[in-house]
Parts: C-alpha cells; sequence; structure tokens
C-alpha cells in the first residue's frame, strides 16, 4: 500500500487511483485551488482523451471534505476552493480553526499556519462552520 493510499484509508475513504491523484494534486498544491483548476490541470495531464467526468471529481472532493481531509473556502471571489488539512486540524469544535489569506492581485488563496484559540470561541454557542479570510496583497506580489 502506498504513502496516499494509507492516508486515504486512516481518513476512512476508499483509495482508488482518481481519489489518489486527486490528493497528490492538492497535497502539492501552496494555496487552494477551485474545482475548474483542479479539472483543467487533469485534463491537461491526460495521455487521451479518457480522463475522470466530472461527478467523480464533485464526489472524491465531497467524499475528502466530509471527512476532513480537506476544507472549503469562500475567499470572497464566488469561486469555493479547496485545501488540504492539516494532521489533527479539527479541535472541540470540530472545525479547522485557521485563517486564510486571499491576494488581490495574483488571486491566490493560502492557508495560514496560526491557528485560532479555541478558548477565544464561546462555550454557549454551537459552531458549524469557520470562514476567515485575509484579503490583500501576498509578499510575491508587492515584491513585483
Amino acid at each position: 500500500m502506498t504513502k496516499t493510499e494509507k492516508i486515504l484509508s486512516n481518513y476512512g475513504i476508499r483509495p482508488t487511483k482518481m481519489r489518489s491523484k486527486i490528493y497528490k494534486f492538492l497535497k502539492r498544491k501552496q494555496s487552494a485551488v477551485s474545482f475548474s483548476d483542479l479539472k483543467k490541470a487533469f485534463v491537461q495531464k491526460s495521455d487521451t482523451n479518457k480522463t475522470a467526468n466530472r461527478t467523480t471529481f464533485y464526489r472524491s472532493l465531497k467524499t475528502f471534505e466530509d471527512k476532513g481531509l480537506i476544507h472549503q473556502i469562500n475567499d470572497g471571489t464566488g469561486v469555493a476552493k479547496f485545501a488540504i488539512s492539516g494532521e489533527n486540524a479539527k479541535g472541540n469544535h470540530g472545525t479547522d480553526l485557521h485563517m486564510h489569506f486571499h491576494c488581490t492581485d495574483c488571486r491566490k488563496t493560502i492557508c495560514l499556519p496560526n491557528k485560532i484559540p479555541e478558548e477565544s470561541l464561546p462555550d454557549e454557542y454551537e459552531v458549524n462552520n469557520v470562514n476567515l479570510v485575509l484579503i490583500g496583497i501576498c509578499k510575491k506580489c508587492r515584491e513585483k
């Protein structure tokens, strides 16, 4: 069993060939990717016209998200993006508690490394989702 197959299995995901490819693609990315970016990458890399259909990609992403392997980011662009969740990223509230940064110049969205302290969240509320996006210009774009 490959390392990728072990990771998928540890999350309770059946490691099909396409799921393994999608996971490896997301893992290599430094920024979050949209569904269309993912689809384009696989169509371009395909040696033949035989590639997975939209449904396979949607189902794989949904399964990864449901199992906590990835998280969806709404960065204000109107297009959902996906990124690999950190190991043991879910806290007491069942949510991956970290911020994201969206660059208005290069349009990339990245996960920021610092987590939000769970004690800053109110106990009397049930948190179902967290979406924190800082918007500005990244270091690379500022240096141009």
